[in-house]
């Protein structure tokens, strides 16, 4: 009992202080996120270390008989360890770096967003006539040069085009290996107001599956519709 009391004296504070420095990193760039936590890391290990030696000179060495003054600190540093850790897998699965993107990689890669946008219990995706025959997808927007991640294109995009939103959320993530990676961060957008559809059709859930569209489109769109993580490469 007296080992989860120490362990919980010392992450329940740790970790109250984590989230309050997740949330005041204003870089929605997941490695940027870990390298703070990074930093926060050595800062405790130096702290930690000099803890150690002060205590070692001033109470001598009794002072390392207490299992609690090392399973406080490895806690603490296990807590911070584990917020690294899920900000590397987040910028790994979401593709971000610590600086930006190599003039290289922004000419190999295509990015897109892939909106479809939900209001009052109707879908509103793309409607195309090609040949006499509608064809359907969701909103495909190209990344702006110099802009390489979702969240900072979506915040711009609806920013520009004055898009209401009232919640939205990566489904998923297709990618297209051809003469150039494509990347597509599939999103579903609830908006406040159907300013934004005007140009765009509305289906009822009842109705999607039934549409004529590219395979590519279908799987994409239906995949947004159900609302489970997907993470597909073709």
């Amino acid at each position: 009992m007296e080992y989860i009391k120490t362990c919980l004296y010392a992450i329940i504070p740790m970790a109250i202080i984590c989230i309050i420095i997740n949330n005041a990193i204003p870089s929605s760039n997941y490695a940027k996120r870990a390298f703070v936590f990074t930093l926060v890391l050595v800062g405790l290990i130096l702290l930690f270390g000099g803890g150690v030696i002060f205590d070692y000179y001033y109470f001598g060495q009794r002072q390392f008989r207490h299992y609690q003054y090392y399973l406080a600190g490895g806690s603490i540093v296990l807590m911070v360890l584990g917020f690294i850790i899920y900000n590397l897998v987040k910028a790994k699965k979401y593709n971000h770096h610590l600086g930006k993107a190599s003039s290289r990689s922004e000419k190999d890669v295509a990015q897109f967003l892939y909106i479809v946008y939900r209001y009052g219990g109707m879908y509103y995706i793309n409607k195309e006539e090609k040949n006499g025959q509608s064809l359907y997808s969701a909103t495909v927007v190209p990344f702006n040069r110099g802009c390489f991640f979702y969240d900072d294109m979506f915040n711009k995009y609806i920013k520009e085009n004055d898009v209401k939103v009232l919640d939205y959320n990566l489904i998923g993530t297709a990618t297209i290996y051809q003469k150039k990676k494509m990347i597509f961060y599939c999103m579903m957008v609830d908006i406040t107001s159907c300013d934004i559809t005007n140009e765009l059709e509305a289906i009822s859930p009842y109705e999607i599956y039934k549409l004529e569209m590219l395979d590519f489109h279908k799987t994409l769109i239906m995949r947004i519709l159900i609302g489970e993580q997907f993470n597909i490469e073709l």
